[in-house]
């Protein structure tokens, strides 16, 4: 059984590094859980663990066509994962002992700043999600989240029937989901806000 899991590993590289995504999502469907977890433990974030793990298996997709593992799969994502939470321990830990140095004033307006760069990029990207809808769906989608219209005045404002507002709003929101996936929530705030 043993040398028969070696054998599909290696096929399975092998097929990966012919960019075969179907080869990909079994690597990640085998090892996700078990990185996840394993990385959760050492950081107590889960979040953060995560978001490690995706990163990781995004840059073997990356590098499919030149990724070269000796030995078992599992024995360098292991070791990939654990370099990844070493480097991210490593940089909070650089993070907090520098904005510990800061005075307090520098501290917030860094923050601030973050907080305008994170804002502008995310207004950006959901303009650009909004840019590829047709201009009658990104017409209902903007009265609805930007003047806070009812899909009842949507509909007798643009002469259309309710259950078309309803469907324009399903579309706009189906693709928005699609692209920016957990971002949609937090860029629909921001885009509600700030336009």
């Amino acid at each position: 059984m043993y040398k028969k899991q070696k054998i599909n590993e290696k096929e399975l590289l092998l097929e990966l590094q012919g960019g075969d995504k179907l080869a990909f999502q079994k690597l990640y469907n085998m090892y996700f859980a078990l990185l996840y977890v394993h990385a959760t433990r050492k950081l107590q974030d889960r979040e953060v663990a995560k978001d490690l793990v995706h990163d990781l298996f995004s840059s073997i997709w990356q590098n499919r066509f030149t990724i070269s593992i000796k030995g078992e799969i599992s024995a360098y994502l292991y070791s990939a994962i654990r370099h990844r939470v070493i480097d991210y321990v490593a940089k909070e830990k650089s993070k907090t002992n520098y904005l510990a140095s800061l005075p307090a004033s520098t501290t917030y307006h860094a923050v601030d700043t973050d907080y305008a760069l994170r804002e502008k990029l995310l207004k950006e990207q959901i303009e650009r999600v909004l840019s590829k809808l047709s201009p009658r769906v990104r017409e209902v989608f903007e009265l609805s989240r930007e003047h806070y219209l009812s899909h009842k005045d949507i509909a007798k404002k643009l002469n259309i029937s309710e259950h078309s507002v309803r469907s324009y709003m399903k579309e706009a929101l189906r693709l928005l989901r699609s692209k920016l996936g957990s971002l949609l929530w937090i860029g629909l705030l921001f885009f509600c806000k700030f336009f």
